[in-house]
């Protein structure tokens, strides 16, 4: 019996990274304010009484049961698109991590509200979502990737001079959004069975020239249609691929070594991307693909991150050397961020007001060189300052991924290194010659 329960406490409440949780919800929040937004000019006509469907019409759409809206209370076009607008903000607030945990809750059931408003508009992205808000809002942490985390963190690194420790949730959430996504691909692969087309490999030729879909010309959709029998067996193979999710780990040693060496949880997320994203590429489904996103994020636990890490780095070797200023609150403000931004590990601050440390990592320069800017020393020994050192981190930080090729646009580079120079230049003009932190 001892066992039995040893092994549901694992079951319901072992403890993993509450990153894919946090990401999750930052992602969830920027799909929903990005198609809510899209639906801005139609808020009126769509969810009030003054609209398409006034609440005397609703019989003809609404659910007949388990249906939530503050919406039918609120029917005045005029607070329609003020709360609408409430709508809005908390999902930056959600997005960014203000108040997490308030903010997701209230997105949530503002979303099932304008949603069971008006299901005419809605499709099976708009369902994925509401189903992951759900989740979300009864899960236990969803303060990753935060401005509360952030603040904890600062907080914290300022006592200590360390950062918390890697932030942790149960699993449970995670293996009923892992539910959800198995019922999604498996219940949609033996709908498409009950048919003949998918079976005939004629469904993606017949949906490349559905005018209601398609993001090209007939010329163009139709010099794709030898993909559709292909695309077809793909769809249904990787559908009914989710059912492995079900299969003990302790009985994989009969698959393949190439398949069984990797996780099959991220042979499967990998291909299901690959899935929506070829329809997103062809056609118009609305939000499914970026719904269906969202949701895989929240399926990646530590092991998950760890063979992120490993890939990246398979060819990496050393580390950055940051020399910065330890006397300088901007200076110190700046590496706490890069540290936190330093998902790959890659780089390693040094104080230079520190002599050993100095005389260790860069003998030749000086303490007043250092001083002037802050310099990074790569593995292969070569020395980087000021905005160029900056443009160099860009590459190793998956954040900045984005914006590092707008640091090498002609013209950035000078206005950049004047920018810097300034700010070097001021940043000890503060009491006893260091800013407060």
């Amino acid at each position: 019996m001892k066992r039995v329960i040893s092994y549901l406490n694992r079951f319901f409440f072992e403890e993993v990274s509450a990153t894919g949780f946090g990401l999750m919800r930052a992602a969830w929040a920027f799909t929903v304010l990005f198609y809510m937004l899209g639906s801005a000019t139609d808020v009126v006509r769509y969810y009030s009484e003054g609209g398409i469907l006034p609440q005397d019409l609703g019989y003809l759409v609404f659910r007949s049961e388990y249906r939530f809206t503050l919406l039918q209370y609120i029917t005045d076009p005029t607070a329609v698109v003020a709360l609408w607008s409430v709508f809005m903000v908390c999902l930056v607030c959600m997005m960014i991590g203000m108040w997490p945990r308030l903010m997701t809750i209230i997105c949530v059931l503002l979303l099932f509200s304008f949603h069971e408003r008006n299901l005419q508009p809605l499709g099976g992205g708009d369902t994925v979502l509401r189903i992951i808000g759900f989740i979300l809002m009864i899960a236990p942490e969803v303060s990753a990737f935060s401005l509360a985390r952030l603040e904890h963190q600062w907080n914290h690194w300022k006592k200590t001079g360390k950062y918390l420790a890697p932030l942790k949730t149960h699993i449970w959430p995670y293996r009923i959004l892992l539910w959800q996504i198995l019922i999604i691909y498996v219940t949609s692969a033996w709908d498409k069975l009950q048919g003949v087309m998918w079976m005939g490999g004629t469904v993606v030729e017949a949906g490349f020239h559905h005018t209601h879909f398609v993001r090209w010309s007939k010329d163009i959709m139709d010099g794709w249609v030898w993909f559709s029998p292909y695309a077809c067996f793909y769809t249904l193979m990787f559908e009914f691929g989710w059912l492995l999710m079900l299969v003990p780990r302790e009985t994989w040693h009969v698959l393949p070594l190439w398949i069984r060496r990797h996780s099959i949880k991220r042979w499967l997320i990998a291909g299901s991307l690959g899935f929506h994203w070829g329809i997103f590429a062809f056609m118009d489904v609305g939000s499914f693909p970026l719904a269906m996103s969202t949701a895989f994020l929240g399926l990646l636990l530590d092991q998950d991150w760890a063979a992120y890490k490993k890939t990246l780095n398979k060819r990496w070797k050393g580390r950055i050397i940051i020399l910065y200023d330890g006397a300088c609150g901007l200076c110190r403000r700046s590496i706490f961020m890069l540290q936190l931004m330093d998902v790959l590990n890659r780089i390693k601050p040094v104080d230079f007001r520190d002599g050993i440390l100095r005389s260790k990592h860069a003998p030749d320069l000086s303490e007043s060189d250092l001083d002037r800017a802050m310099h990074i020393k790569t593995p292969q020994g070569k020395f980087y300052k000021g905005f160029d050192a900056f443009r160099k981190l860009s590459w190793h930080m998956p954040s900045l991924k984005l914006l590092t090729p707008l640091l090498y646009l002609p013209g950035v580079a000078p206005v950049g290194r004047m920018i810097y120079a300034k700010i070097a230049v001021s940043r000890n003009k503060c009491a006893h010659g260091a800013c407060k932190i």
